[in-house]
């Protein structure tokens, strides 16, 4: 196994991915040392989403909140504001609430210490040991969903990942070195993403395919077998998009606990099995579109009927909604269904009022 993780490593140091949270093999020869905050970030914004999506979005946040201290004075309105279209929004909520514990029991700094780590908001196991390795060069067995698919193929592991949890990180341990371990991890996942992909694995340019179980029997592309999927249920609502004329329209800020908590977006009914008449959050000259803008969360999906309105500044309740102006709105400040919702509806109140104009 140790002449894996040499080859594994060699591979990593001709092809790893240049990426703005990550110092190479050469560097760290050189004596550059990884950041541990830069480390943190990525990982939390890494966890169930691509790293081309993430790119953007780290820089952006590194740039506003450039250490611990800064994030730690951040409200959490602007987390969630900035991390709108990321999704997965608790991620941010944690980040804030790890940045707070950091100042107050660590004087601003990441620790090294395992225990310490999982005691933080948002860190578990896997986040913890990706930290200890890549940020500070300590030995730790780092094992996420694309280096399973890796360890699967490379040992054979049949069953689906769920089940065989226990295995694969067994199998990983014989891989990973007292030292490098870092670096090992960073390599299985640029492995796992231009050579052991799930799809079209290019076993061809596989640097390791003679060490291979699954490529020697000739099953990699059955390896790690997919459990069966289960249809997501479906869930209904009305979600009112109303404007103020001439150029301003209505938003509220979302309960802070929930999906898509303390984020900004249009008044909805509830969400539920069947879609009975809507009940109206406010009077208004309501005109229902039978547009329905359709979005998929992790546990089910939802279809939201547009309904459009036209009220006066003076008859709704100041406090609960915002006002703003259609020239002047960042429509990337609301989360993807609201997004969703924001572009239909513009195209709908327009071909209204042009037709009242007609």
């Amino acid at each position: 196994m140790a002449l894996i993780s040499k080859i594994l490593l060699r591979w990593y140091a001709k092809n790893g991915r240049i990426l703005p949270w990550r110092v190479s093999p050469k560097d760290l020869k050189s004596g550059k040392t990884p950041d541990p905050y830069k480390v943190w970030v990525s990982e939390i914004m890494l966890q169930q989403t691509t790293v081309k999506t993430v790119i953007p979005y780290f820089q952006k946040f590194i740039d506003k909140w450039r250490c611990v201290d800064e994030l730690s004075c951040a409200s959490e309105g602007e987390v969630l504001a900035f991390w709108a279209g990321l999704g997965y929004y608790a991620r941010g909520r944690n980040l804030l609430r790890c940045a707070k514990e950091l100042r107050g029991r660590f004087n601003s700094k990441i620790p090294n210490d395992k225990k310490k780590l999982l005691s933080l908001p948002g860190i578990g196991e896997y986040t913890a040991s990706a930290i200890r390795s890549i940020a500070f060069g300590e030995k730790e067995v780092v094992v996420d969903a694309n280096i399973e698919r890796v360890i699967c193929r490379l040992f054979k592991i049949e069953k689906p990942v769920k089940q065989s949890k226990k295995d694969v990180k067994e199998c990983a341990s014989q891989l990973f070195p007292g030292f490098h371990s870092g670096d090992l991890a960073q390599a299985l996942m640029d492995f796992a993403n231009s050579i052991c992909k799930p799809k079209k694995p290019s076993c061809a340019q596989c640097p390791i395919s003679r060490s291979c179980l699954s490529f020697k029997y000739d099953v990699v592309e059955n390896i790690p077998s997919k459990p069966i999927k289960k249809n997501k249920p479906l869930k209904m609502g009305y979600v009112f998009f109303a404007t103020l004329r001439p150029n301003k329209f209505l938003l509220e800020r979302r309960p802070s606990k929930g999906i898509l908590g303390g984020l900004l977006g249009f008044p909805t009914t509830k969400w539920d099995v069947e879609r009975n008449e809507p009940t109206f959050p406010f009077k208004a000259n309501w005109f229902n579109t039978e547009t329905v803008v359709t979005h998929e969360f992790s546990h089910f999906k939802l279809e939201l009927e547009i309904v459009i309105g036209e009220t006066e500044y003076s008859k709704f309740d100041n406090s609960k909604y915002l006002v703003a102006e259609s020239q002047k709105f960042d429509h990337l400040s609301l989360p993807t269904l609201m997004r969703k919702v924001y572009a239909q509806a513009k195209i709908n109140d327009a071909t209204l009022h042009s037709n009242s104009v007609i």
